[in-house]
């Protein structure tokens, strides 16, 4: 091959994978920087960010069983002496307990410690440890490379005078929630989702996740009784580009969640971390009610290897519409040419060839019975349309074994990204969408929109059942009036309470009960 060839290789490859040769070059020399820095002084730190090593997903919940730091910031960190003496490998800030944490860590022995931050002076001293437990990462524990529910059991605070005190590099506050992590709940115009932050989920996957360590991301706080809507990036991708079809659905129907996640890392990996978070019904429950998944580009490949992983156990949520738009589903014939010839070899952009591993296995089980697959294509020529949209031919969007699982297939004049934009395809997603039957009936929905209360008279319950009030007020009261006839096990529990039956329901269970007394003691002297 000639030189001119090999720069036209090269750049093709850049072009597709959709970044300037700038960029590209820029981060051919911080890998080969940390590669130097490795031989020189070696750091599991080193290693975590250098692309040809192997990472691992560590997380698991916070736990509290006697109620210690309910609402306390905390710390998590994973220490390793492999190569230096106590090296802090990686770190997670979070408020409050009953959440998950997150951390990426190559192969090794590690002791995870949790800080709490007893004294509120926003550093994490030797002498707030409320948690010490020991890990073992390898290939052989967690051949995924995900190890799962490695929970944490909070004690009280102990002293490690061999640690250095943590201080948070940033000072921002993260908003709190009642169902999520720390910080995921974002404005869909976070510096989080800046194009910079897409880029560096491409070629420092452990940079990226230290700003993004959750990969489970919304815009608004929790509500039981909405359809989740889950959408899921390509490479180099960022939630921003699904704003055209986030604008269109019905706030009162659905909610938005995203996965969020560093697109240069390897695809079983994170489906496999797309399982777990949103099918397991481990980490997000979402009480029976159907899902719907929307995957641009490469998250069509994400998410199709993560229904691969279903278990078919009890309390796995279901997906019952997965929308998948301008997808590689047979891989991409310029992906071996880039992990022949280039610089940098993404893992993603390896599991991206059409005769490598990860697309001869992808259909290796065909889709779950309850999955409805929408197939959504692009040509961007009409006298050419087997060239696909520019990015990806239409032999790959409509790979006979996607296809043959497919539930319907839409075809549509534009290109890799205006497919996102194109309003017939988006007039489809939504209708398909509507197609998702409500666990909640019409007659319970139609009283959820009508809100709830002014939080004044009721500020002495908890945070959760404020917010309770504030938006499902109405239905509680209709509920416990017999208005309207509870359908779920739990509803038929919290009127027992009610009712004063002693050993049942739980303490927000109680709390229900006790705010419908006190409104109706409050209506009554209203009346009065």
């Amino acid at each position: 091959m000639t030189l001119s060839m090999c720069l036209r290789l090269f750049f093709l490859v850049l072009l597709i994978m959709g970044v300037s040769a700038c960029t590209y070059l820029k981060y051919a020399a911080v890998q080969k920087h940390y590669a130097r820095i490795q031989n020189i002084d070696p750091s599991q730190v080193n290693l975590k960010h250098m692309l040809d090593r192997d990472t691992y997903f560590v997380y698991g919940k916070i736990i509290s069983e006697n109620g210690l730091y309910a609402n306390t910031e905390m710390a998590v960190a994973a220490y390793s002496d492999k190569f230096k003496k106590r090296e802090r490998v990686d770190t997670m800030f979070l408020r409050g307990t009953g959440t998950h944490y997150g951390l990426n860590l190559p192969e090794g022995r590690y002791s995870i410690l949790v800080f709490a931050d007893i004294n509120n002076n926003k550093i994490f001293e030797n002498t707030e440890v409320v948690s010490k437990n020991e890990v073992n990462v390898n290939n052989e524990l967690a051949p995924d490379k995900i190890l799962s529910r490695t929970n944490l059991k909070l004690s009280y605070a102990q002293s490690i005078k061999t640690l250095s005190a943590i201080t948070r590099k940033h000072a921002t506050e993260l908003s709190t929630s009642f169902y999520y992590p720390t910080g995921t709940i974002r404005s869909i115009n976070d510096p989080i989702f800046d194009d910079n932050m897409s880029i560096l989920g491409m070629y420092d996957p452990a940079s990226f996740l230290e700003n993004a360590p959750t990969m489970f991301y919304a815009l608004e706080e929790d509500t039981s009784y909405k359809v989740p809507v889950i959408f899921v990036h390509g490479i180099g991708g960022n939630i921003r580009s699904f704003s055209p079809i986030i604008e269109k659905l019905d706030p009162q129907r659905f909610k938005a969640w995203f996965f969020y996640y560093p697109s240069g890392g390897d695809l079983d990996q994170l489906a496999s971390f797309f399982y777990d978070i949103f099918l397991s019904g481990n980490v997000i429950g979402v009480n029976e009610i159907p899902m719907v998944v929307v995957s641009h580009s490469m998250g069509g490949l994400v998410v199709r290897e993560a229904l691969n992983k279903y278990e078919n156990k009890a309390g796995e949520n279901k997906v019952k519409i997965w929308a998948s738009l301008a997808s590689p589903l047979g891989g991409l014939s310029s992906a071996e040419k880039g992990v022949k010839h280039g610089i940098i070899v993404l893992p993603s952009w390896r599991d991206l060839n059409h005769n490598g591993e990860f697309i001869s296995r992808l259909y290796r089980k065909p889709l779950p019975d309850f999955v409805d697959h929408s197939l959504y294509y692009a040509y961007e020529d009409s006298n050419n349309k087997e060239a696909g949209d520019g990015v990806v031919p239409l032999a790959s969007q409509l790979h006979a074994s996607a296809k043959a699982d497919a539930y319907n297939t839409f075809g549509v004049h534009g290109s890799h990204t205006s497919i996102l934009e194109d309003n017939a395809v988006i007039q489809d997603i939504l209708a398909e969408a509507s197609r998702v039957k409500n666990i909640f009936p019409d007659s319970h929905l139609e009283i959820i929109a009508k809100g709830g209360f002014d939080i004044g008279p009721y500020k002495n319950y908890s945070p959760r059942l404020q917010h309770a009030i504030q938006n499902i007020g109405k239905y509680v009261i209709a509920l416990a009036d017999g208005d309207i006839q509870p359908f779920h096990p739990k509803q038929k529990v919290f009127l027992r309470v009610l009712e004063g039956e002693a050993g049942v329901g739980s303490a927000i269970d109680k709390e229900y009960a006790r705010f419908v007394l006190e409104y109706r003691e409050n209506l009554k002297r209203e009346q009065e």
